[in-house]
């Protein structure tokens, strides 16, 4: 699975860290880089025009839904929608995601469901194969996930927001890792010792969250690391290039493994 080494070889981690500056001529317990992974780095991640999975959408028509969301209440009846638009993404890779999109988005719903498609095609297999369907809203909140339920939700005018930023692949990217990685290794015994050790998170998104998006924040990173380098800083290369050499054994065991399992995340 992608990732699991990150979890297993906690020296991995630890050289992310120093790579990208962290620990780099400052304290044990150093501030982080940055404020967070995708809307504050000014970095691209993901581009628009990266390799992605064909696809096709279908619509499936009008159903009752179950639609989380921020600004609902407690209780069942606020969870679950009448009229939703549910459209099926069938990728080559023989991945199949709904889209479950609100009645409020009306005539724009095959819209935004098909941005979702074009990102998440976009996603490695590992990561799209854990995901069963995205919660389409509308109006302008952050999106979340529920790793349990194998879904995400996002909300039109964010994602209006975040390609205008060029931020919704990486959007999707972070919510899809915590679909498919979170309940499994965020807990897991070598990402929590890794924390431990290291005392240092990239973001400060991940050190006020970290049992929860130190792994989404991290994963970003680690993955544009190995497909596309050139897109960090060159401050950033050239530290994890140095690393790298340092230390081939951790390289080998663990950046081999990680950089293959992204080959066609970025």
């Amino acid at each position: 699975m992608i990732f699991k080494y990150i979890a297993r070889n906690i020296s991995i981690r630890i050289l992310m860290l120093i790579g990208i500056g962290v620990f780099a001529g400052g304290p044990m317990f150093a501030r982080p880089l940055f404020k967070n992974s995708v809307a504050s780095t000014e970095i691209d991640f993901i581009h628009t025009d990266d390799p992605s999975v064909a696809f096709r959408m279908n619509e499936v028509g009008r159903e009752r839904k179950e639609m989380p969301d921020k600004r609902s209440g407690d209780g069942d009846d606020a969870l679950f929608l009448e009229n939703v638009g549910v459209f099926e993404l069938t990728y080559s890779d023989g991945t199949i995601v709904e889209v479950w999109a609100s009645p409020q988005l009306e005539s724009s719903a095959a819209l935004y469901a098909r941005h979702c498609a074009d990102a998440m095609a976009k996603l490695p297999h590992a990561l799209r194969s854990q995901l069963k369907h995205v919660v389409v809203h509308f109006g302008n909140e952050s999106a979340f996930a529920e790793e349990r339920g194998g879904f995400f939700v996002v909300y039109s005018e964010n994602i209006e927001i975040r390609l205008a930023n060029n931020d919704f692949e990486e959007t999707v990217f972070h919510e899809a890792i915590h679909v498919a990685l979170e309940a499994e290794h965020a807990r897991s015994e070598g990402w929590l010792q890794a924390q431990k050790e290291d005392r240092a998170f990239i973001t400060q998104y991940a050190e006020q969250q970290p049992k929860k998006e130190d792994l989404p924040e991290f994963a970003l990173f680690a993955c544009t690391y190995f497909k596309h380098p050139e897109r960090l800083p060159q401050r950033v290369q050239d530290e994890l290039a140095q690393k790298n050499a340092q230390s081939p054994e951790v390289s080998s065991a663990g950046y081999g493994h990680l950089g293959a399992d992204c080959k066609v995340a970025l």
